[in-house]
């Protein structure tokens, strides 16, 4: 059994994150720092199109981070083209000052993000020594990524999202006290507020709701370090 230290930043989504808020995160010393969703967005573009044409901008930021915080870092998503032009939504993986990799949406919202295409990349990844899966917001619903999950016997799911609007904070709980249950993993959601919008990061595992954020700080930054023990997905 191996005991990993995350960092969950549950922090909006259009303010940088400081320099006093990278010496707290650096602090923490954690092995992965996980960012919500729609991180960074200080542009407010109107269209995923011209979000793209700041993506240095964004990619700029999380790496300011990286120079202090030597953990890995899943830093939010953001719009660009990838290495085939086509626009998708990505989730950037930073390591000691490398961008190593992207994960891509794989169900981006037609109404939401129009333009914004299917991603092709894989839904596990190991970083840090550890062997884990991402989804990307409405990534949830989608019934292939959770069979290669059981497939692979995936273990820990970090999930970048923004909150589900049709549901209460207490069906949001019981929702995701039971998917954790029912795919028997452990379930870590990161979200961002915006414009009014509740943020309800969490901790859930088979046992149940680890951690949580309050109702009172569904609207707040809030900079939370879990410890995980995983039994099968540290690699050493």
């Amino acid at each position: 059994m191996a005991v990993i230290k995350i960092a969950i930043y549950q922090k909006n989504l259009h303010k940088r994150i400081s320099p006093e808020e990278i010496a707290k995160i650096q602090q923490t010393k954690a092995h992965f720092l996980i960012l919500p969703e729609g991180f960074p967005h200080f542009f407010q573009s109107e269209s995923p199109e011209n979000a793209a044409n700041h993506e240095k901008e964004y990619q700029d930021h999380l790496l300011e981070i990286s120079e202090s915080f030597s953990g890995v870092i899943l830093g939010g998503t953001h719009y660009r083209k990838n290495e085939e032009g086509v626009l998708v939504s990505a989730l950037p993986i930073l390591q000691s000052l490398v961008l190593v990799d992207f994960y891509e949406k794989k169900s981006p919202s037609s109404s939401k993000e129009p333009g914004v295409k299917e991603g092709k990349t894989e839904s596990i990844f190991i970083m840090g020594g550890l062997r884990f899966g991402l989804l990307v917001g409405e990534d949830l619903e989608k019934k292939s990524i959770w069979e290669e999950f059981k497939k692979e016997d995936i273990e820990i799911i970090f999930y970048l999202s923004s909150a589900e609007q049709t549901r209460s904070y207490e069906e949001d709980l019981t929702y995701f006290e039971a998917l954790a249950k029912e795919k028997s993993v452990h379930f870590i959601r990161v979200c961002g507020p915006s414009e009014g919008k509740p943020a309800r990061s969490l901790y859930a595992s088979p046992s149940g709701i680890n951690w949580k954020v309050g109702k009172v700080e569904e609207d707040k930054d809030v900079l939370k370090t879990l410890s995980v023990n995983v039994m099968r997905s540290y690699l050493l």
